[in-house]
């Protein structure tokens, strides 16, 4: 994309035009990425945070979370004869 909007300034406004445009572009592009890098980097550390002090609550909601799909896979397998009669005759 970048090369493809030097080459068009280049075509329509000749040297300078396409080296001012791919610099800019290029100066631009460089700026969001290192300010992406960098608000990646300082919000990573807040989220770790976070997630050090409500370990024991994610984990707790977890487990309950995995007991009540274990206990619906139980009685689907307990059931299945019974709802394949009741849902398809």
């Amino acid at each position: 994309m970048l090369a493809g909007l030097a080459a068009q300034s280049l075509i329509v406004g000749g040297v300078v035009a396409g080296i001012l445009t791919f610099s800019t572009a290029a100066f631009v592009l460089v700026i969001l990425l290192f300010s992406a890098a960098v608000g990646v980097a300082l919000s990573q550390e807040s989220t770790v945070a976070r997630f050090r002090t409500s370990g024991p609550a994610i984990k707790r909601w977890g487990g309950k979370i995995l007991v009540i799909v274990g206990v619906w896979l139980i009685a689907l397998g307990l059931l299945a004869g019974s709802l394949d009669q009741i849902l398809f005759s």
